[in-house]
């Protein structure tokens, strides 16, 4: 009996297997947080080969963002501050499904996209896509807690705040203009 010699099939199995084990190591080595290998990316314009997973933010949120609204009714009157949204208790399903929590992640988001423009010399930021999604979310708020005739009009306003770190004032950092309805 004599031994067998790899054929080509062996060949192509060992190049394949050599070729996803080098994708496997740039894939690893291009969630480095540093960023040091970033440049392997070059080779992949399109991002679907090395895609950036990180799974840790290299910039993780430290605060958490409130916001707040209150409404002008017809005779003038204005109502109280109140959350525009409401933070459901954690239950062991939101392990599995969550999906109220993209509201959450989605207005943080709109926050922290609002509050960096207004970094920008001279502009209050109501000019910006995130003011208009922004406005959009608060009014279905206002317009859904109505229940009957919308009021004359809102204003919104956006604090910085600690979480459940409740030793913290929170900082208000964006009051809105009067917005009608």
């Amino acid at each position: 009996m004599t031994a067998r010699q790899p054929g080509r099939s062996g060949l192509v199995t060992l190049g394949a297997c050599l070729g996803l084990g080098a994708w496997f190591v740039a894939s690893v080595l291009s969630q480095h947080p540093q960023r040091v290998f970033d440049k392997l990316r070059r080779h992949d314009p399109t991002g679907t080969m090395l895609p950036d997973w990180r799974f840790f933010a290299p910039e993780p949120a430290q605060h958490d963002f409130v916001l707040l609204v209150r409404c002008l009714g017809h005779d003038g009157a204005e109502s109280p501050w109140e959350s525009v949204v409401e933070i459901s208790p954690r239950a062991w399903t939101h392990g599995f499904w969550h999906p109220a929590r993209r509201m959450d992640k989605a207005v943080h988001d709109l926050c922290d996209q609002l509050t960096r423009h207004l970094g920008l010399l001279g502009d209050d930021g109501t000019s910006t896509p995130a003011y208009a999604l922004m406005r959009g979310v608060v009014e279905r708020h206002v317009r859904a807690k109505a229940g009957g005739p919308p009021p004359k009009g809102f204003q919104f306003v956006i604090a910085r705040a600690a979480g459940y770190d409740d030793r913290e004032e929170p900082e208000y950092v964006y009051l809105s203009r009067f917005e009608s309805l």
